[in-house]
């Protein structure tokens, strides 16, 4: 039987590894980490202009205007939130629930998050680097992407 000490390692690294990347904040914002400045300084010169972060926040706002009409009520955020909740929740099922009866059992949670350490241990020692779980993370990243164009 596992203990609540391999439970809680067991949900850390599921939620580090198994993060989609979908961002919690939606509204727009300064950027918080490197990869996200890099993301907004388009021109590169280590520094980000309004005209460089005005688009993205106009992306942002246009998700939010259901109707299109330009102008976002907090009935079409709550939509908009919701939607992305349910697919988020689609994609973590289909994920983790290996037998599709709608349930995460134990059982799964263990499976899937062995497998997520195992495609991220790439020496295959048993235990992971700073620098595998960044690799991890590009790897899949760049997989996102790629799934994404292709569609």
């Amino acid at each position: 039987m596992a203990t609540g000490r391999q439970l809680l390692i067991s949900s850390a690294v599921l939620l580090g590894l198994g993060a989609s990347g979908v961002a919690l904040a939606n509204e727009p914002s300064i950027p918080a980490t490197t990869r996200a400045f890099k993301s907004l300084d388009q021109n590169a010169d280590g520094k980000i202009e309004l005209t460089e972060i005005q688009p993205r926040a106009i992306k942002r706002f246009q998700r939010f205007d259901g109707d299109g009409n330009g102008d976002v009520t907090a009935a079409e955020i709550s939509e908009s939130l919701q939607k992305r909740a349910e697919r988020r929740k689609l994609g973590i099922m289909s994920r983790m629930d290996g037998d599709s009866d709608g349930t995460v059992t134990r059982s799964e949670l263990d499976k899937y998050v062995e497998t997520l350490f195992n495609q991220a241990d790439a020496d295959q020692d048993g235990a992971l680097t700073p620098e595998e779980t960044k690799a991890y993370r590009a790897a899949r990243r760049n997989q996102r992407v790629s799934s994404q164009s292709g569609q």
